[in-house]
């Protein structure tokens, strides 16, 4: 299966306007979970190596996927549902973290 990309790269006039675009297209509008999911895992597993302790990767890997989702969600690449789960899902991380060490 092949794609005419040509028609992407007329109908924008900046970078982001072809990732847009890519993923409008291409990807149906999921480009930007994929981006959020992994570099989510990458940060959860990259501190978990640092750290070894699962629990603070995790609340640091989702603060820091809420502030990426937030910025994902600026530019048009997620939308609005993916934006409420990652707030939601990091409240519940960061409520539990605080539960459990006290």
């Amino acid at each position: 299966m092949s794609y005419n990309l040509t028609i992407i790269t007329e109908n924008s006039t900046s970078v982001l306007g072809f990732v847009q675009g890519v993923n409008s297209v291409l990807m149906l509008g999921y480009l930007g979970v994929l981006i959020l999911l992994a570099l989510t895992i990458v940060v959860f597993t990259s501190y978990l190596f640092l750290t070894n302790d699962a629990g603070a990767s995790l609340v640091a890997s989702s603060y820091i996927a809420f502030i990426l989702s937030l910025v994902l969600r600026a530019v048009g690449l997620l939308p609005n549902t993916a934006l409420f789960i990652t707030l939601v899902l990091t409240s519940v991380i960061i409520a539990i973290s605080y539960v459990t060490k006290r």
